[in-house]
């Protein structure tokens, strides 16, 4: 047999690989095939699943919790944290890996640690023998997280596992009651339970993570499925137009009214009548967002834009300045007071406070407030006149504030009023108004006659500071011409200078204020509540460039102490302007 001489050349090895490499790759086309036409079936991923439980092995899911956003409010310099999340540690266990005995020790050890009944964990335990996930207790303090940990250390060198420690994000509120009802507060779970917390939960809340890894059946692991895991995203931050100085000088004002008069509530607002940004909101009684577990419910109600009640003599500039604008008639128009007393069969009997006037001016009309004055005005008016007022004015309808349970007011339908509205309308009663809707109709009179929206959120941001919201530039509505909005405040500035103005207890010694007084009763379905009223004042300042508005209102004083807006109300917003104004630095105009 012949040999025969073989000769490999570097072109036959190129080949070879060439052909090895194409054969591979029909094998893997033909699996990509078969797997497109034939997929993998529900039952072939279950036995699957039950292949990998049989070695003794489980997939572990844990989850990461992303950080809540943060709530700023403002201050001269910059901001004030006024809503944070504190990272803090839980207890829970896994009773389904446990056996009976190790679950008895297991509750004896936790309920000497956390200062537990120990039958009432043994109970809970039993309840929930059979679930993979019990809490034990909640935001541990660092002297129960290292008694835990040693017990945990010692109870793994014993073959107990299944006791296990969660990070949760728990909502604290640094300045305490300071804007509460405005903020609102979140529950132990994180969810919201009111205010901004509530309304921007989208902004603030974190997008949770997960760790998934491969664990033995003692739940240690093994291996991380990196493929499955996430990463937590952190919440956004939401900035606002509160300003924390301000916010104390008011929530300190009504709160000091309330107690001295032995009202029910009070509420308060300031305001940049130029910008429509609310830079102080309170209600007193208030609460305090960490302690709101412990809170009667009545006490988170934010009632500067919840609680609609009737004005009084504070909606007179409104329809005064209307009539003006619409030529029904001048502030120079004189008026028959008819000697403070008013009467006619269609209409009841209305008088002037004890107060007997003959003939006034309108601007003289405001300034020493007469209802009966203000009667007149509406019979000039009319009914159908003095309702398309009050609803262009913004009453009767929402603000869109953006905050929780903002009440529209009470503005009844058009048909429904007769010759007791005409009169009683434009001295602010029959109708029923928020205190924000009464402050923005004010700030009309400072910014040459635009109703403004409010604004409360400045900015919102992403947890690396890129600015994911800002609030729409204003497209105001006119409601009244400059000429007559400088008129009417120039009338309002007489209420606080003149010496016959109800409002001179809110003169400012170093700057020119304006604003109005306003007492109303309190009625029910009934009727009208005996000795029951509302006080109100709304004051400005400076006169020629008014930088804030600030209302105050007190419900239900004590008679017997005071219940004039005059004095329940107006000592107060002039020292809510003084502070405010010195702490912004405004110059005096005096």
């Amino acid at each position: 047999m012949s040999k025969i001489g073989l000769r490999i050349t570097r072109y036959d090895i190129v080949f070879f690989i060439a052909a090895v490499m194409l054969a591979g790759l029909g094998v893997k086309l033909g699996f990509m095939i078969h797997a497109r036409y034939h997929p993998v079936t529900e039952q072939q991923k279950r036995i699957a699943a039950l292949v990998e439980k049989s070695s003794g092995g489980q997939k572990v899911t844990i989850l990461i919790s992303g950080r809540p956003g943060n709530i700023y409010g403002s201050n001269f310099k910059g901001v004030s944290l006024m809503a944070g999340s504190r990272e803090v540690p839980s207890c829970f266990v896994d009773l389904k890996i446990m056996s009976p005995e190790q679950t008895v020790r297991v509750c004896e050890t936790l309920s000497n640690i956390f200062d537990i009944d120990v039958v009432e964990l043994r109970n809970k335990f039993l309840a929930n023998q059979n679930r993979r996930f019990v809490w034990v207790y909640r935001e541990m303090t660092p002297q129960q997280k290292q008694a835990l940990d040693e017990a945990m250390v010692q109870m793994r060198k014993d073959g107990i596992r299944g006791v296990g420690v969660l990070r949760e994000w728990r909502r604290e509120y640094p300045y305490g009651n300071l804007a509460g009802t405005v903020i609102g507060f979140c529950l132990k779970d994180n969810s919201p339970g009111g205010g901004l917390e509530l309304k921007r939960q989208n902004d603030l809340r974190g997008t949770d993570g997960r760790r998934v890894l491969w664990a033995d059946v003692h739940r240690r692991g093994i291996r991380p499925i990196v493929e499955e895991s996430s990463q937590p995203t952190d919440g956004g931050n939401v900035y606002l137009t509160i300003d924390v100085n301000i916010q104390k000088y008011l929530q300190d004002a009504v709160a000091e009214s309330v107690e001295r008069f032995g009202a029910q509530w009070g509420t308060g607002i300031v305001v940049d009548p130029q910008t429509g940004d609310i830079l102080a909101m309170c209600s007193a009684p208030t609460f305090a967002p960490n302690h709101f577990n412990t809170t009667p419910a009545e006490n988170m109600l934010n009632r500067a834009v919840a609680m609609p009640y009737e004005p009084g003599s504070i909606f007179k500039p409104i329809i005064a300045a209307q009539a003006v604008q619409d030529g029904t008639m001048t502030y120079q128009t004189m008026i028959d007071c008819e000697g403070g007393v008013y009467s006619a069969p269609r209409h009841g009997r209305i008088s002037d406070h004890g107060s007997r006037y003959n003939e006034l001016s309108l601007r003289d009309v405001i300034v020493r407030s007469s209802n009966i004055g203000m009667a007149k005005v509406g019979e000039a008016m009319g009914n159908e006149r003095l309702w398309q007022t009050v609803r262009h004015w913004g009453f009767g309808r929402r603000t869109k504030l953006g905050l929780p349970g903002e009440s529209p007011g009470i503005v009844r339908p058009l048909r429904k009023w007769d010759g007791y509205s005409t009169w009683r309308i434009p001295f602010g009663q029959e109708i029923s108004t928020s205190a924000l809707q009464l402050v923005m109709g004010f700030s009309v009179f400072a910014n040459g006659g635009k109703l403004l929206q409010p604004n409360i959120v400045r900015q919102v941001t992403d947890a690396k500071g890129k600015i994911t919201w800002k609030p729409k530039p204003q497209d105001p509505k006119q409601v009244l011409s400059p000429d007559v909005a400088a008129a009417t405040l120039a009338v309002l500035q007489d209420v606080v200078e003149d010496p016959h103005g109800t409002g001179k207890k809110c003169r400012i010694e170093n700057w020119t204020s304006w604003g109005k007084t306003g007492t109303a009763q309190i009625s029910n379905p009934t009727g009208i509540i005996p000795d029951a009223y509302v006080g109100s004042f709304i004051g400005a300042a400076p006169a020629k460039n008014t930088k804030v508005i600030c209302l105050i209102s007190i419900y239900y004083p004590d008679r017997q102490r005071g219940y004039y807006g005059g004095t329940v109300a107006a000592p107060y917003v002039k020292g809510v302007l003084e502070k405010t104004l010195t702490y912004l630095k405004v110059p005096s105009d005096r």
